[in-house]
């Protein structure tokens, strides 16, 4: 039964025999319904049938049980209980879903396929009525593109692009490049300074730049 306690989860979680047994045979019963919701909703899944999807939602459970074990100390008990360990749940999910879509992506893929102007003026609509708004969008964002291409060596902005305007993981961009993580933050890290330096010269302060594009 999942109408239990916060202080009954706890409990029966951490306890040994059939009282454990039980509950987390019912909470994994509770999060499997969560994560079978949030996995129809996603478009890119479409191509599974009800069988496959299911098998990844249990796949993906049962990873999330061992997280949610493993961090059951660190509940403060300021919601349901299983409204936290779903929450656990769902972020792996997204977080493991991403790590497979770019597992056999190559770098030089996920570079062609970065933000271009094109992109940045696709996304005018919302500014048809202030054309000023347009051209000040494009004019900055051909000053960022011109630093990507001209200011940075070809591994940062690769590095830059991935991450920062893809949303690959950290963990697969430093294996796309032969790499690891702590040696691609240094990476991103010199990228960032030398584009700030050069755009500053430019007369454009990073502030600026993000109050432009967010909206």
């Amino acid at each position: 039964m999942t109408n239990r306690t916060n202080e009954q989860w706890l409990t029966e979680l951490n306890s040994g025999g059939a009282a454990h047994d039980a509950a987390l045979n019912d909470l994994r019963a509770f999060i499997l319904r969560g994560v079978m919701g949030y996995l129809r909703t996603r478009s890119d899944l479409a191509r599974l049938d009800a069988r496959e999807l299911e098998h990844l939602a249990q796949d993906m459970v049962q990873e999330a049980l061992i997280k949610i074990q493993a961090k059951i100390d660190t509940f403060q008990g300021k919601s349901k209980f299983t409204t936290w360990a779903t929450k656990i749940a769902i972020n792996h999910l997204i977080s493991e879903l991403r790590r497979q879509h770019w597992q056999n992506v190559s770098l030089q893929q996920v570079v062609d396929s970065g933000t271009t102007l094109e992109d940045v003026l696709a996304s005018e609509t919302a500014h048809a009525g202030n054309p000023s708004m347009s051209a000040e969008r494009r004019m900055v964002w051909q000053a960022v593109q011109s630093v990507l291409e001209n200011d940075l060596t070809d591994r940062q902005r690769q590095a830059l692009v991935a991450t920062q305007l893809n949303g690959v993981p950290m963990q697969e961009v430093a294996k796309m490049l032969d790499t690891n993580v702590n040696n691609l933050y240094k990476l991103l890290h010199d990228a960032r300074l030398k584009l700030k330096k050069t755009l500053l010269a430019q007369g454009l302060e990073p502030e600026y730049i993000l109050q432009l594009f967010s909206g």
